[in-house]
């Protein structure tokens, strides 16, 4: 089991990343996501979320991959560098 995995099961509050350029789709998915009970960001574009992730560490990052600036592919592929 990984450190972040223990912590989470240990009662701590996992982070969670979405990320999408509609306000509407952002808020859907953050009112879904809200029952678990984790941190829940949001990020309206691929730069942005790329600064998210220097200041801290998610459990999940979700995208969209439809995004006007920088898709989502094009995101995924600088968060695995």
């Amino acid at each position: 089991m990984t450190d972040k995995a223990r912590a989470t099961a240990a009662g701590e509050k996992a982070n969670i990343l979405i990320v999408d350029d509609r306000p509407a789709n952002l808020v859907a998915l953050k009112s879904i996501l809200t029952g678990l009970s984790q941190n829940i960001v949001t990020a309206r574009s691929g730069v942005e979320a790329l600064k998210r992730l220097l200041e801290r560490e998610y459990a999940v990052v979700l995208l969209d991959v439809n995004m006007a600036e920088m898709d989502g592919f094009e995101t995924a592929g600088y968060i695995r560098t």
